[in-house]
């Protein structure tokens, strides 16, 4: 046990040789940290205020402002008068003005016409582009609805009945498929939206699973000294207390560098906290990553970087971690690489590999890379 306890301190020495490794995996995610907390506290939907000017006031228009307030921005009836002052101050991102003619098929050219609506954006040219797409969908579902009440208004054996029963009908029926679980998926496209959101979406708790992965392989490659493992092996049981001693060192090192990344964001950020089972998703990828530095170490040491880094990438990249992907991508694919499952459980989704089951799992593949190395170690001497 002394001898371990030695082994250990001498790793950790060796680790604080690099003292920039450590300043690199704190600075940077703190930083990156602060400008997602600004980013996330700049652009909350809940702070995206619009307004509208009722001048149709029929049951058309009523149905889209029942529209407005089931999203999740905040909206309110302003006066015509008002517009200017407001936007000029800022209190609002976007003003809807619903014309006297909204819904009003019949005096309209076309469907599509009958349900323009002027727009008047805000000084935040994002926010303003968030209410004038939560418009968008909405109208476009008011007029989606029109056209098939009139579609079935033409249907054989319609003529009996009148357009607002039609309308009415229709309204049942979709409330009883919606009820049944029926969800329709509405997809705008906008080809100058690209231009109007140059944001680069960085995920809640990603910054700290990439820089505690990145910090635990470099640890391990700096510690996989060859002449320095030939050393330590030699005397009697020393590859197996090297090999635990490497991994207690870079396990502490793994929990500092969290802590203290976690305890300088709760002094500059104090409003920000971490989902319930935080800890033990993280102390999970921490055992992924140590077994990912123990099997990168069988690599011969002159060509194991450029593998490693590369392995990691594909990890990061996959499992959504470097930046947001799909929910769909995270659900069929991202989740069962390390990082992506790491992330989905910290982001409340569900995943095929509960957490017990990938703490055995890393635990056997830290057994697994132990057997590897040993058996290396003896077909070396060979």
């Amino acid at each position: 046990m002394k001898n371990l306890i030695v082994l250990t301190a001498l790793k950790l020495k060796l680790l604080l040789r690099r003292p920039l490794i450590l300043v690199f995996c704190l600075i940077i995610p703190i930083l990156l940290s602060l400008l997602a907390g600004s980013t996330v506290s700049k652009n909350e939907w809940s702070n995206v205020k619009g307004a509208y000017v009722d001048l149709a006031r029929n049951s058309e228009s009523e149905k889209l402002i029942r529209m407005f307030g089931e999203s999740y921005f905040d909206w309110e009836e302003i006066e015509l008068a008002t517009i200017s002052r407001a936007l000029e101050l800022s209190q609002l991102d976007g003003v809807i003005i619903i014309p006297e003619t909204f819904g009003d098929t019949e005096a309209a050219r076309t469907i599509d016409d009958a349900y323009i609506c002027e727009f008047v954006p805000g000084k935040n040219e994002l926010a303003a582009d968030m209410v004038h797409e939560n418009f968008v969908v909405s109208v476009i579902a008011l007029a989606m609805e029109t056209k098939l009440s009139q579609d079935l208004l033409k249907m054989e054996g319609a003529s009996s009945l009148s357009g607002e029963e039609v309308r009415r009908q229709l309204e049942e029926k979709s409330a009883e498929a919606r009820a049944e679980g029926a969800v329709l998926k509405l997809i705008v496209h906008d080809e100058g939206m690209g231009a109007a959101l140059p944001l680069i979406q960085v995920p809640d708790v990603a910054v700290e699973i990439l820089f505690l992965s990145i910090f635990l392989l470099l640890s391990s490659l700096l510690l996989a000294d060859a002449a320095t493992q030939r050393r330590l092996r030699s005397l009697p049981g020393g590859i197996r207390r090297d090999y635990i001693a490497g991994l207690v060192s870079l396990a502490l090192a793994g929990i500092l560098q969290l802590t203290i990344m976690l305890g300088v964001l709760s002094l500059l950020m104090p409003e920000t906290t971490r989902p319930g089972n935080y800890f033990p998703v993280m102390s999970i990828l921490l055992l992924f990553m140590l077994a990912f530095g123990q099997l990168v170490a069988l690599i011969p040491s002159d060509r194991r970087f450029v593998p490693a880094s590369l392995l990691l990438f594909i990890s990061v990249l996959a499992g959504g971690t470097f930046l947001r992907l799909p929910s769909s991508w995270m659900e069929k694919i991202g989740q069962f690489t390390v990082h992506g499952w790491a992330l989905a459980n910290l982001s409340d989704m569900k995943t095929h590999l509960s957490l017990p089951a990938a703490a055995v799992l890393a635990v056997v593949l830290i057994f697994v890379a132990y057997y590897l190395q040993k058996r290396s170690d003896h077909l070396s001497g060979l």
